[in-house]
């Protein structure tokens, strides 16, 4: 069975699955039409970013689908796009009707595709959304909820199953065919190190791709009113805009990683120091977990250490002074990452539903 993950590098999800299904002897590949300054590794760039002209760059996305649709057996799509997707253009995922009757077509909704500010800052009282300068308040004026509704509309009817990487996605998405996935992280050149917290100062790393949705100002306030009775007790470094393959040396020398407090789950980026062994503080929902697997459900509550701007400052105060809880939330961040987030693991999920 041949395999296309399609059309964008967000959060590094695609890469890693493609690994775990071609160790499950799929012949599964990644297509970006774009990369960015983090540089996920893909197979097959178009380096749209690269082309200044919309007509030019449409041409391209055009031949490109031609000359894929009849390559592969499965379409997997990403972040709520397929490959010619220009939703304010009112062109929403233009050639879905166009692949062969044989293709089967599935997509993943990572986030912000799908995720929308108004029904969200209804629903809870702690979100990013809540934020009117998240991603430069781009979601302010209401028009982003819209395409987003009509790109699920559309998608919905050619797609075979949908997945969500955040739990409270499955909000906005279709019940009778939508399912939660973990996160699939390539594990290439990331070793299992546990600290030893013992009385080190520890250093304590947020690396924040945008700060208004990770809730990085609560957390920078947090740290310096720590800094005023702790300082002697850790550092803290914050990592930003350097590409994914020099960010993952700088993330083995943590001891203590605050992803986010706001979104209610976590990212990639947890995930992957999860692996190294990293403990990490995350906001994660309790009203979210019911989409979980119950096992899964109960494992995050007991690995993740939970925060939320109200707390956050008695949680990192808690961390630094308690060595010996820091190293049970790290030996427990290695088996859940390598249990739930395994390659091989999310892969046996895809496959099963590819091959229905």
């Amino acid at each position: 069975m041949k395999v296309l993950h399609l059309p964008t590098y967000v959060g590094g999800h695609s890469w890693g699955l493609a690994q775990g299904e071609k160790s499950l002897e799929l012949d599964s590949r990644v297509l970006f039409g774009s990369n960015g300054w983090l540089q996920y590794p893909c197979d097959i760039d178009l380096g749209l970013e690269r082309i200044s002209s919309p007509i030019v760059k449409f041409v391209k996305l055009a031949r490109t689908f031609l000359e894929i649709r009849n390559q592969y057996d499965v379409f997997h799509f990403n972040f709520g796009s397929s490959l010619i997707h220009f939703p304010s253009n009112h062109l929403n995922q233009l050639e879905l009707p166009f692949y062969p009757s044989k293709a089967k077509l599935f997509a993943t909704y990572n986030g912000c595709d799908i995720r929308q500010k108004y029904p969200t800052m209804k629903r809870t009282q702690i979100a990013a959304c809540h934020n009117n300068n998240c991603y430069n308040g781009q979601c302010n004026s209401g028009v982003l909820d819209v395409y987003r509704r009509q790109g699920i509309r559309k998608m919905q009817q050619y797609v075979q199953h949908i997945w969500a990487l955040n739990p409270d996605l499955l909000y906005f998405l279709p019940q009778d065919k939508s399912s939660f996935l973990p996160y699939a992280i390539s594990l290439d050149g990331i070793e299992p190190v546990v600290p030893k917290f013992d009385n080190k100062k520890l250093k304590i790393v947020h690396a924040p791709t945008n700060r208004e949705a990770k809730g990085s100002d609560y957390i920078l306030s947090a740290i310096a009113l720590l800094k005023k009775t702790h300082s002697d007790y850790f550092e803290f470094v914050i990592i930003e805009k350097i590409p994914h393959a020099q960010a993952i040396k700088l993330y083995h020398e943590a001891d203590l990683v605050i992803d986010q407090i706001l979104i209610g789950w976590y990212g990639g980026f947890a995930v992957e120091v999860m692996a190294m062994g990293k403990p990490v503080i995350a906001r994660i929902a309790q009203e979210d977990l019911h989409f979980l697997p119950p096992l899964m459900a109960k494992d995050v509550q007991e690995t993740v250490i939970y925060a939320d701007p109200i707390s956050i400052y008695e949680v990192l105060r808690h961390c630094v002074e308690d060595r010996q809880m820091l190293q049970h939330h790290a030996e427990a961040s290695i088996n859940y990452a390598r249990k739930w987030h395994h390659p091989e693991y999310v892969a046996s999920l895809t496959r099963q539903k590819y091959e229905l």
